[in-house]
């Protein structure tokens, strides 16, 4: 008992103190840390998501802590090379250094940016993250001071006439800046299918002819000179070319750079919808086709790389296409060349030109602005050249000047890239240049129904090409120039059709597909396959013996190398061995065919037919060329033909 009381006595004077202590506003300190109030931010793990990109799904996967994301990878996609690698490579960097989803997207791969935001804001999602907050937009206090510097040269764009004009510049001994909006090289060029169209006798001599292209030469035997004007004498001189050929050996096939003068004459040669005819300009021809494989052997001998094989595209009337062994490549040599040449040589990405500076008359430099907002102002000691491709990206551009289709909606699909918006023309308008062939855009036929790219399916050649529509039927001459594929798909039930392939047809596409590319094509829903023609007329919606029947019919012809139904000169292939493929189709903008006037020095000229001083131009922003329809192959040619002459007049 005396225990317990002498206990409570100690209690209460504990408690005593406490108590007065805490009055006077003092604290007791603890020799033990406080445990922290926490919640996780995360549910930690690894997350693997998928998101839509340019191409198709882009899978990632991405690795929380409780509190942080510790690291986003891409472990699978389809995006273009060259065009979609800064966003593959930066926008998981971004998202992990500075915690958020309120990364801007990267210039010229916004699609691909976002798809790479949109899985990773799903994997956020799945960890229970908030996502609102992560998205919330990032503030910067960092000034950016005004650059301005001078070079004998300026190369505005960095596609294949930009990086042409440049090589040529720096090989001359100028110093060169290229001036590119988006975060890569390649542009417009490194989406297309690349095939670059030069006479080649040595490789050309060693293929053997193909069925029905001895009757398609003797059909320019029969055209009178005097329906030609200026290629007049051009057209006279082919005649004895085919005829000298068809009197001797014609096992193997036969090509000249007067037939590919003529055949782009007549390829481009078109009437818009008031009945005024366009043509193409002799001299700007001619230089364009004599100088084409000079210029290729020119690119290989800076390093470009090129496969021996050649190819036909699309409505490019022969086989004559050079193709790189890899389209990428082709740029990281030449980009490396430039820079080499010279230590004052620069590459200023994500830089978009807005004016070109004119003193006294001549152009002297630009102004631009980096995607940071900085300021850029470039003076250039010899020339500015124009490389900025064409607007094939801004459709309202395109239906505001077309007189030649019957509409162009301001939402139609297009296989450019989506900085192709004209920005060149319009510098260059507003400098007094003159705009030439801008009533005339080229539509892709085949252009993915869904996505309007051009790489999305099987870039089938032209002599293995059958088009089919909804019903199931062939419906035109697949040979023929794109303009005249485009009109008549425009026709069929949709605007659409299908183009169909077997396995070997496939295996052998121009784009060089393997065939987990195939799968995925297939399991994306971009392609259809079937192991018979029956299951493919049903994935189709047509009816099953409509479709064979059309498919054997096809296949006869391609024995006769006679085409009674749609007059298609030139077979190779017979659809044969499953599985069986169709690739929807559906025309989209491709190739805008008007332009910057220019001479065959590459120097644009004003609205009185002279020279601007100072000011040069190369490639798709120009006009002229091609007149109202472009050869399949003959734009890679032209740029880099043009961009070559730029850079070594402009160093001059």
């Amino acid at each position: 008992m005396k225990l317990f009381k002498k206990y409570s006595v100690c209690v209460s004077l504990v408690l005593l103190i406490a108590m007065l202590l805490a009055g006077c506003g003092q604290s007791v300190e603890s020799n033990q840390p406080e445990e922290p109030s926490k919640t996780a931010l995360y549910t930690a793990g690894t997350y693997e998501v998928s998101a839509p990109g340019n191409n198709g799904d882009i899978a990632v996967s991405v690795t929380f802590t409780d509190d942080k994301i510790e690291k986003v990878e891409i472990t699978k996609h389809q995006e273009t090379s060259g065009i979609a690698d800064p966003a593959i490579e930066r926008i998981p960097q971004a998202i992990v250094d500075n915690q958020s989803l309120a990364i801007d997207a990267v210039s010229g791969a916004t699609a691909t940016s976002k798809g790479i935001l949109s899985a990773v804001e799903k994997a956020v999602a799945q960890a229970n993250g908030d996502v609102a907050k992560l998205k919330e937009k990032l503030t910067s206090n960092v000034s950016h001071d005004k650059v301005e510097k001078t070079f004998d040269v300026i190369v505005v764009g960095g596609g294949g006439a930009g990086i042409s004009a440049a090589s040529a510049a720096a090989q001359s001994g100028s110093s060169v800046v290229i001036v590119e909006k988006t975060a890569a090289l390649g542009g417009n060029t490194i989406a297309s299918g690349f095939a670059w169209n030069a006479v080649n006798p040595e490789t050309q001599s060693t293929i053997e002819t193909k069925p029905g292209q001895i009757d398609m030469l003797k059909e320019f035997l029969e055209y009178d000179e005097k329906d030609f004007g200026e290629f007049a004498d051009t057209l006279k001189t082919l005649k004895t070319q085919i005829n000298t050929y068809l009197a001797g050996d014609t096992s193997n096939m036969f090509d000249s750079v007067e037939f590919h003068m003529i055949q782009t004459y007549l390829g481009g040669k078109r009437q818009d919808k008031d009945g005024n005819w366009i043509e193409g300009n002799y001299d700007l021809l001619s230089t364009l086709v004599d100088k084409s494989l000079e210029t290729n052997k020119w690119v290989r001998s800076l390093g470009g790389k090129y496969s021996d094989v050649l190819t036909s595209p699309v409505g490019s009337m022969w086989l004559r296409g050079h193709n790189p062994e890899d389209k990428k490549q082709i740029f990281d040599a030449l980009s490396d060349y430039v820079l080499k040449q010279n230590d004052k040589n620069e590459i200023m990405l994500e830089t978009r030109a807005e004016e070109l500076i004119v003193e006294n008359g001549r152009v002297a430099g630009i102004k631009a602005t980096k995607v940071d907002g900085t300021e850029v102002v470039l003076h250039a000691n010899k020339g500015v050249i124009l490389a900025t491709g064409g607007y094939g990206a801004n459709a309202k551009l395109a239906a505001e000047y077309n007189n030649y289709w019957p509409s162009v909606p301001e939402d139609m699909k297009t296989t450019n890239v989506a900085t192709a918006t004209g920005d060149g023309i319009i510098m260059g308008k507003a400098a007094g240049a003159n705009l030439v062939g801008m009533e005339f855009i080229q539509l892709m036929p085949t252009a993915n129904e869904k996505t309007g790219a051009l790489t999305d399916g099987l870039l089938v050649a032209p002599q293995n090409y059958i088009f089919v529509n909804k019903e199931g039927k062939r419906f035109i001459n697949e040979y023929a120039e794109r303009d005249t594929l485009a009109f008549a798909a425009l026709e069929q039930p949709g605007e659409m059709f299908y183009t169909i392939a077997d396995q070997d047809m496939a295996m052998t596409s121009q784009n060089r597909p393997t065939q987990e590319m195939i799968d995925n094509m297939v399991e994306n829903g971009i392609i259809y396959r079937a192991d018979t023609l029956e299951g493919l007329a049903e994935i189709i919606g047509c009816d099953a013996q409509t479709f064979v029947d059309e498919i054997n019919k096809y296949n006869s012809y391609v024995d006769k190398g006679k085409d009674p139904d749609f007059g298609k000169p030139v077979f190779e292939m017979k659809v044969l061995n499953g599985p069986f493929y169709a690739c929807p189709a559906k025309p989209a903008i491709h190739h805008t065919m008007g332009g910057l006037q220019i001479n065959t020095n590459a120097e644009v000229l004003n609205t009185e037919g002279k020279v601007i001083p100072g000011l040069y131009a190369a490639g798709e922003v120009t006009g002229g060329i091609h007149a109202g329809n472009r050869l399949g192959g003959n734009a890679i040619a032209d740029i880099f033909v043009f961009g070559r002459i730029a850079g070594e007049n402009a160093s001059k």
